[in-house]
């Protein structure tokens, strides 16, 4: 109870304010998947980066620089580890302040794919789902074909995840 009542507090003395950088982002996530490969937590055939801002890019380098340091960091992780790894990013728009071209751009990039996500009614959970249907869509031939990734570590903690995705025929 009492450390609820410290987070509650905390919550409730955040203020409005900040910068939002895209170039700082992406290079925290390549630097974790570089990590995670090292340390072999990972298969790492196909890898996922899921990009979110409700802003657009105020701080670091431009467009051009992020996206630079986008295809340097996906060849690399393709290359350096003697294994042809696809990496794919998915981004999100967070309510109608954040960027959609930039974002949209940068999944294309990858062969992402890009989602909107609205201020009020929009299904985040949902949206940031979707991408496991991508990589387990073509998996299999049969319907009851399951693909599980291998324990991942958290970029923000020590915790480690396991996942398992199926295509889903929607009627």
């Amino acid at each position: 109870n009492e450390n609820k009542q410290i987070l509650i507090k905390q919550i409730q003395a955040l203020t409005e304010g900040g910068a939002t950088n895209f170039h700082a982002g992406f290079q925290q996530a390549f630097d974790a998947l570089e990590r995670t490969i090292q340390q072999e937590y990972t298969s790492g055939c196909n890898v996922a980066i899921l990009f979110m801002t409700d802003g657009v890019n105020t701080a670091g380098p431009e467009t051009d620089e992020v996206l630079q340091l986008i295809k340097n960091g996906t060849q690399r992780l393709a290359t350096q580890y003697d294994r042809d790894r696809d990496t794919k990013i998915f981004t999100f728009s967070l309510g109608t302040q954040a960027d959609r071209l930039v974002t949209k751009e940068i999944a294309c990039s990858t062969n992402g794919i890009w989602t909107p996500v609205d201020d009020f009614d929009g299904d985040l959970v949902g949206a940031m789902a979707s991408y496991y249907k991508l990589f387990a869509s073509g998996l299999g031939n049969e319907t009851d074909f399951t693909t599980w990734v291998e324990p991942y570590e958290f970029i923000s903690s020590a915790d480690r995840e396991c996942k398992a995705s199926r295509a889903v025929d929607m009627v």
